[in-house]
Order: structure tokens, then sequence, then C-alpha cells
């Protein structure tokens, strides 16, 4: 059950994230959970939102070079040692990069992965739960 994210490429400068996140409010778009990752050059903002589709379109009319992927969301408990459980299971997978998405009831994981169908069966006999778009960004 993949969970769709969205990464906008944007210039290493002043001002760039505020016009993304400008176009998103403009477009009733709610952010569940964001990563920024950058270089000298570029920035890459990778962003869980309520509608992705929705976000890739406006963000493109705005110029705006976007890519929409897959990754996993995954719940885990909100106490030491949870991770680690988690990527122990993970132990034979290349996890490209990962965040945090959590709130006060719950934390999960937002992993990219390349082998997503064998990681998503690892991850669920290993006793966790793999979250959707609508369970993500409620």
């Amino acid at each position: 059950m993949a969970v769709k994210q969205v990464t906008v490429f944007i210039g290493n400068k002043e001002g760039r994230i505020e016009k993304v996140t400008e176009i998103l409010k403009n477009n009733s778009i709610n952010i569940s959970s964001l990563s920024l990752a950058e270089s000298v050059d570029f920035g890459l903002l990778r962003l869980i939102v309520s509608e992705p589709e929705k976000a890739k379109d406006a963000l493109k009319a705005e110029g705006l070079s976007v890519r929409l992927s897959d990754v996993i969301a995954v719940e885990i408990s909100n106490k030491p040692g949870s991770l680690h459980e988690l990527l122990t299971a993970l132990v034979d997978f290349n996890i490209e990069y990962m965040y945090v998405l959590s709130s006060a009831d719950r934390a999960s994981m937002v992993m990219k992965i390349k082998d997503y169908e064998a990681a998503e069966s690892v991850i669920s006999t290993s006793g966790f739960k793999i979250l959707s778009q609508s369970e993500v960004c409620r």
C-alpha cells in the first residue's frame, strides 16, 4: 500500500520553500510531513500531502520541477527501541532515505526502499502496520 510522495526540485536560495507552501496553501492541500535535503546548488523538498496529484499539477503549473514517487509509511510505537526493531526487520534491504512523520499519539517512518513489494511483505509479517495515504494525512 504505497503512499505518494511529492518531490520538488528547488533552487538553493531564499524564498523557494515559501513559494511551494504558498502554492499548496492556495490549493487547499495539507502537508502532513516534509523533508528537505540540500546541496550547494539545489534542494530536494519531499512532501507527504493530502492530495498528491493535485499538488503535482499545481506546482508544475507554477513552473516547478515535480515528481511523484511511492514510499512506505510504517507506524511504530512511540517508545525507545521501536525504530531499531523496524530496521532490524529490514536489515537485508537498501533504505535509500527515511524521515519521520509523527503526531502526539503515534510515530511513523516514511521510507524509500528499492525492492518495495518484498520490503512491504517483511514489514507486515514483522508485526508493523503499513499506513495508507488517507491514514498518513488524517
